[in-house]
């Protein structure tokens, strides 16, 4: 209980309790000024890492050897990966590492990221189309590192904006000389089934986070034909992965948010949509049904009016039809009689009629001519009221 005295025992394992079950401090990566080591006989490695504001002891257990074939020397800046720890009989913390090593040239890292991303720039693989994800992934898939910090930010964030969402892990290395390759297999194999995919780890030293900024990793990315989100570091970090993914989040955390709609919000939005609509129908009826309503007593006030205009259309349409039909008849007459008087015109019996003959050879045909005579040749002798035989002399 608070201002009761303890053992001095008692309270630094409670200080140490709650230092190493900090998620911060459990697992993070320290950088400074390697100021002394020690390489034990028992294979330990004793060592304090300094800078301008602090110092602390580290020890790397088995670490001997690490810092031989490092050529690690004092003066040396080190990245140290691991957790704080307090030993308890002296109250001493101590930085328990469980990786060290020497900070390389960031100046040819940087260098060799800069041409990379140059080339895609000039090629336009940073200008090309990204592709959308979806409203509500199906089938995420998420490239970490198993069981880290970044990993649990995710789960847990994903359970409370929507208790029960189905998504698939795929457990990576996210850093040193495996990971690049690791990371490109999973690429390559959660694209076969997954909707949208999320790559990404928690924060770290500049060399950490550089599988990131490699061409393998990033052109597994632009590669993908689904979606890609970029999820590295803290918000501060920006790496190339960041830069040609199809969607970049500041943070594993920040992914999710992104991605991962809240239920609540998403069903309150449906019922807001449903009631919009509902609404709008119910107004729609009521138009229909005025329109309606206005229809019907048009035609039930007016019943006899158009029953008057349809007779009147009809006696007109007949007195139409009469006089057109009576047309018809009176060209067909005109055009009749037309004939008719050609037809008496032209008749040979009304010359006949008048005193005239006509003569016909043997075959039917009309002499018109003595031309083709000769004496003895038939012929017949056509008369109003007869025909004559007669013969050429």
């Amino acid at each position: 209980m608070a201002g009761e005295a303890v053992e001095v025992g008692q309270f630094v394992a409670l200080a140490r309790s709650a230092l190493v079950n900090e998620p911060y401090l459990s697992n993070a990566a320290i950088i400074g000024e390697l100021t002394k080591f020690t390489l034990a006989r028992s294979g330990h490695t004793y060592f304090t890492l300094t800078d301008s504001k602090g110092s602390i002891d580290c020890v790397l257990f088995g670490g001997n050897d690490s810092f031989i074939s490092q050529n690690v020397k004092e003066g040396m800046k080190l990245i140290a990966l691991g957790g704080i720890d307090v030993y308890v009989k002296t109250g001493r913390m101590q930085f328990k590492a469980s990786r060290v090593q020497p900070v390389k040239s960031i100046g040819e890292l940087e260098k060799a990221r800069q041409e990379l991303i140059e080339k895609w720039r000039l090629d336009g693989t940073m200008d090309r189309p990204r592709k959308p994800a979806p409203m509500i992934p199906k089938k995420l898939h998420i490239i970490t590192g198993a069981g880290s910090a970044a990993l649990a930010d995710m789960e847990r964030l994903i359970s409370d904006r929507w208790p029960n969402f189905s998504y698939t892990v795929i457990p990576v290395l996210v850093q040193g000389n495996e990971a690049p390759g690791q990371i490109v297999r999973a690429i390559k194999h959660a694209e076969k089934s997954a909707d949208l995919i999320i790559v990404g780890r928690g924060g770290g030293s500049p060399e950490d986070l550089w599988s990131f900024n490699l061409e393998s990793v990033c052109q597994a990315i632009i590669d993908s034909s689904v979606p890609v989100v970029s999820a590295v570091g803290h918000e501060s970090d920006y790496m190339v992965s960041d830069m040609i993914a199809d969607i970049r989040a500041s943070t594993p955390s920040n992914a999710i948010e992104r991605i991962v709609p809240i239920k609540d919000e998403l069903v309150a939005m449906i019922a807001q949509a449903q009631d919009r609509l509902d609404f709008a129908l119910d107004k729609l009826f009521v138009r229909q049904n005025e329109k309606i309503s206005n229809l019907i007593f048009r035609l039930s006030a007016a019943p006899m009016r158009g029953i008057s205009n349809a007779k009147l259309r009809q006696s007109q349409l007949s007195n139409r039809m009469v006089s057109s039909i009576e047309r018809f008849f009176m060209v067909q007459k005109n055009r009749h009689t037309g004939f008719e008087s050609i037809l008496k015109s032209t008749n040979p019996t009304r010359v006949l009629e008048r005193g005239y003959s006509m003569a016909m050879d043997e075959k039917g045909a009309p002499v018109t001519s003595i031309a083709g005579l000769k004496q003895g040749d038939p012929l017949t002798v056509v008369l109003k009221d007869g025909q004559v035989q007669t013969e050429v002399k």
